[in-house]
């Protein structure tokens, strides 16, 4: 017997509930609205500036198809509506609502600033809506029969710009700071390479920025995000000025900065602060210990926020 080798061809999830094949289409027509008085869209992706995660209101127009639901072989009554909010980083889900679809669903579904808060504020968070079953049902070829399995599903994902003064983060734990010839319990450590006044490019990387495995662990669990907000916003800003420190003799000289570089995007953000010139910026490092600088980005990180509200 000759062999058969199988290839995936696709990234898709697959459901085998051919029996239940009428329900997958029965969330197309939802949307999704994010701030108040905007208008809603069925789009699934969007881009959130940091300074609009504030104004927020992220509200869902289920639109469920009543003629997909009545297609389905699934009763109603064994039917749910979840809505969850999810912030991938940290690892932590919300469930916003969850509704029987034998009754009628409400028009519009609030996702409220609590569940906001919970995720960080919003950004980089995906809201998911899922036709699920309400209870588990008598096992049958084809069809869905665990209480929560899922027969249709839409997702909207929200993230900030990509920025261009993105680095690498690599976790390293005690062992890996010693063969560096650092102290086994660093903190963190920034390795510049070059380009800050460059166009980023994919395969050229600025820095790298290494962080004790340790820590890195206890800021992703979800149990530990009072303590991961104030600690990432403290890093994030100290990470940027040391950049800024180790690039300095590549743009000290410059007459402007180039587009679409790193270095634009880091005065980009100091100016969402204070208005600042490139020559200003030179002024900001040259100044011994870089105060207003470090007080400029932990301004933009929101520092003070951040460890108020921990």
């Amino acid at each position: 017997m000759s062999k058969i080798n199988w290839h995936k061809s696709a990234a898709k999830d697959v459901r085998p509930f051919f029996g239940a094949a009428a329900l997958e289409s029965s969330l197309d027509g939802a949307e999704i609205r994010l701030f108040e008085n905007a208008e809603f869209s069925y789009e699934t992706a969007f881009i959130v500036e940091p300074q609009d995660a504030e104004k927020l209101c992220i509200t869902i127009k289920p639109n469920l198809n009543d003629a997909a639901l009545a297609a389905g072989s699934i009763k109603k009554g064994d039917l749910v509506l979840a809505i969850t909010a999810s912030q991938p980083f940290i690892k932590k889900t919300c469930l916003v609502s969850s509704l029987s679809v034998m009754n009628k669903l409400p028009d519009d579904i609030t996702i409220g600033d609590e569940n906001l808060a919970q995720l960080g504020g919003g950004l980089n968070i995906n809201v998911e809506l899922a036709l699920c079953l309400a209870k588990g049902q008598l096992k049958k070829a084809g069809s869905p029969f665990l209480h929560g399995h899922w027969l249709a599903k839409k997702r909207f994902t929200l993230r900030q710009p990509k920025l261009a003064e993105d680095f690498d983060v690599v976790p390293m734990d005690d062992e890996a700071w010693k063969q560096l010839g650092l102290p086994a319990k660093t903190l963190y450590y920034v390795e510049y390479f070059g380009g800050v006044n460059e166009p980023t490019a994919k395969d050229k990387q600025m820095a790298k920025v290494r962080v004790h495995a340790d820590i890195h662990k206890k800021l992703t669990v979800e149990a530990n995000q009072r303590l991961a907000k104030p600690v990432m916003a403290t890093l994030a800003a100290e990470i940027s000025c040391q950049i800024l420190a180790a690039s300095f003799p590549d743009w000290e000289l410059a007459e402007e900065v180039a587009l679409q570089s790193p270095l634009s995007a880091f005065l980009k953000r100091i100016n969402r602060v204070k208005p600042c010139s490139l020559e200003e910026l030179k002024s900001l490092v040259k100044q011994a210990g870089m105060p207003r600088l470090r007080a400029l980005l932990h301004a933009d990180q929101q520092s003070v926020r951040s460890i108020a509200e921990a």
